[in-house]
């Protein structure tokens, strides 16, 4: 990509998600985006189709960056170390922290959640395929499940509905993902006979 393209798309960007952060979740316009980023729309339509895209472009750049970061620590070699995926993308929340916390403020932008699932998806299931015998279908129902629930979490995290720190959320989703529900049933049981 030519480096005046991207500079203007890292622009756009830019400005899109600052409005995104000022406005409180609210929704922003294409109109509201060429006046931040000192553009005209025009031009703002030559990089982008809508809103959607940037936030399209967004989960794609971060899910790459958090296989990227899972392939590092070996995380797909080795046996699955909840605690490297745990470890990573928290890291990484916690880099776009306020920015996913607007997100999730307002059910205008369940469209990045669904975004960010299917790209996460996407990217799992190509991973996962490259790694295992398993049939197709099984890979797609249990990534599929275990992101979107995630995704769930992590939203009502944001929203503040769940009251613990964002390492011990992302801990009892990964050891339901990587040991099962019988974990969260072994859990329960221990607390009922105390």
């Amino acid at each position: 990509m030519d480096r005046r393209v991207a500079k203007t798309r890292e622009t756009i960007r830019q400005a899109y998600f600052d409005l995104v952060l000022e406005k409180g979740g609210k929704r922003v316009t294409v109109s509201e985006i060429a006046r931040k980023a000192n553009i005209d729309r025009k031009t703002f339509y030559l990089h982008y189709q809508s809103t959607e895209e940037i936030i399209e472009e967004f989960a794609e750049e971060k899910t790459s960056e958090m296989l990227l970061r899972l392939t590092t620590k070996s995380f797909f070699r080795r046996s699955f170390d909840r605690g490297i995926f745990a470890e990573e993308a928290n890291s990484l929340l916690r880099e776009n922290m306020e920015l996913c916390r607007a997100l999730s403020s307002n059910p205008d932008y369940y469209f990045f959640w669904r975004g960010v699932e299917d790209t996460v998806v996407r990217h799992l299931i190509n991973s996962y395929g490259r790694l295992t015998r398993t049939p197709a279908s099984d890979i797609i129902i249990r990534v599929s499940f275990f992101v979107s629930g995630a995704a769930g979490v992590y939203r009502r995290w944001f929203r503040g509905e769940i009251d613990c720190t964002l390492e011990e959320a992302t801990d009892r989703m990964s050891e339901i993902a990587f040991e099962g529900a019988r974990s969260l049933l072994k859990s329960s049981r221990k607390k009922n006979t105390t």
